[in-house]
């Protein structure tokens, strides 16, 4: 089965911290099919309801029995629009997009994610573990209040090096700052980045410096999620031509595009 459209019905949908939510839905007929770097257009709005028009982007975070679990920012209207959703209600998912993902063929993965972008790795960490592969997870957040996560990890029971820029938890600094050491730490490894923009273009340079391969999964506006609108591309480097984020997409080799 590929991409399905889908009413599904929301298990839960609740104030993480900061301005984190986490909503579950049930979804027995897409769970099948995800791939980590999955991701999922969401209506935000009601049936009767045409503002916001468009679907949002979400990264699929975890897949537990028949459920999606999607970890999002409130910013706009579409995302405050989503925080109104109940238990028992039925929300429009169109799921699974996209059809470029991490590789799998590496001995050792660290894994980068800054702030909310740690959802889109959280379902790679766990594909990893089952695969039995060795992986070192760092999480990067601005304060505490971000690490909308926390519970997720230890519930999960990953070995995860947090940092905070202000110290209020985990080690204090970015989470660039031992990045050298532990890309260099085991042969054969891969970095594996989503998150800000600002943070991922860091992570790039740092292992371009060192020549350890880097894959990015980016978060891109997007009205379709699969290809037709043409409104999420980036520029790729050695075609000199523009590929899509949710077709061509969602991960790139880092140094093959223009960050």
């Amino acid at each position: 089965m590929g991409i399905v459209d889908k009413e599904c019905e929301v298990v839960e949908n609740r104030f993480i911290s900061g301005r984190t939510w986490l909503l579950r839905v049930k979804a027995p007929e897409i769970v099948d099919n995800i791939k980590p770097a999955s991701f999922a257009m969401i209506r935000s709005s009601f049936e009767y309801q045409y503002d916001p028009l468009l679907r949002r982007a979400f990264a699929i975070a975890d897949v537990v029995g028949d459920e999606l679990w999607f970890y999002y920012d409130v910013y706009g209207k579409g995302t405050k629009l989503l925080t109104e959703r109940k238990a028992g209600e039925r929300v429009s998912i169109l799921a699974p997009l996209g059809n470029r993902f991490f590789p799998e063929d590496y001995e050792h993965y660290v894994i980068v994610g800054g702030g909310i972008g740690f959802a889109g790795l959280s379902l790679f960490m766990k594909h990893l573990r089952k695969m039995g592969k060795s992986f070192k997870p760092l999480y990067g957040v601005r304060r505490r209040e971000q690490l909308s996560m926390l519970e997720w990890i230890e519930e999960n029971g990953f070995d995860v090096i947090v940092y905070t820029e202000d110290g209020s938890f985990g080690k204090k600094g970015l989470i660039t700052q031992d990045l050298k050491e532990l890309a260099l730490e085991k042969p054969n490894t891969a970095l594996a980045v989503c998150g800000p923009h600002g943070m991922m273009k860091a992570v790039v340079e740092i292992a371009r410096e060192i020549n350890v391969p880097c894959f990015v999964s980016l978060e891109s506006r997007m009205a379709c999620g699969f290809g037709i609108c043409i409104g999420c591309v980036v520029k790729e480097k050695e075609s000199d031509n523009y590929v899509r984020v949710c077709y061509e997409g969602p991960v790139f080799d880092a140094f093959k595009i223009e960050l």
